[in-house]
């Protein structure tokens, strides 16, 4: 039983890897713009890099869901996007009339694995006037330029949407 399911996640992984591996050569023409065979030559050697990297840190360990990389991971991008947006504004705001009243608190992550973890801190230092300063097991610490920027961590939305990531 356990070898048929080791043999499972293994063709699942060779299946992701070469998706992957399509995704990024693809992603590489279409942002590089250049085609000459020097620096396609250079843009194929960059994403064999990549991918080697991803296999040696256990990228595709069999918690890789399909799913994840064309429905939730896209729509979690567009949503965290607009999050950015509206910060960026009420940061420029906050420094611009010189309202500002920079808070630390704490909070805790409903997380329950590194992956969740460093996606729910970074997406938290993304959106401008925050920062996560310290991780300690399932608590952050976080720098707010205004209480507003806390209180929207604090209420727990963008938590619950990098939760729903895992699931």
């Amino acid at each position: 039983m356990n070898q048929k399911r080791s043999q499972n996640i293994q063709s699942s992984n060779s299946f992701f890897i070469i998706f992957y591996s399509a995704l990024i050569g693809l992603l590489w023409l279409v942002l590089s713009g250049h085609y000459t065979p020097l620096l396609l030559s250079f843009g194929f050697l960059s994403c064999a890099f990549v991918i080697l990297l991803t296999v040696r840190g256990k990228f595709f360990n069999g918690d890789f869901k399909f799913e994840h990389l064309l429905v939730k991971i896209p729509v979690y991008w567009f949503w965290l996007s607009g999050e950015i947006i509206k910060s960026n504004f009420a940061t420029a705001k906050a420094i611009w009339f010189n309202k500002y009243d920079p808070e630390m608190f704490e909070v805790q992550a409903s997380q329950k694995n590194e992956n969740g973890l460093a996606n729910y801190a970074n997406s938290i230092t993304l959106t401008p006037g925050t920062v996560t300063v310290l991780i300690e097991k399932n608590m952050f610490l976080i720098h707010a330029l205004t209480p507003e920027m806390g209180e929207d961590v604090r209420s727990g939305i963008m938590d619950k949407k990098v939760a729903e990531l895992d699931s």
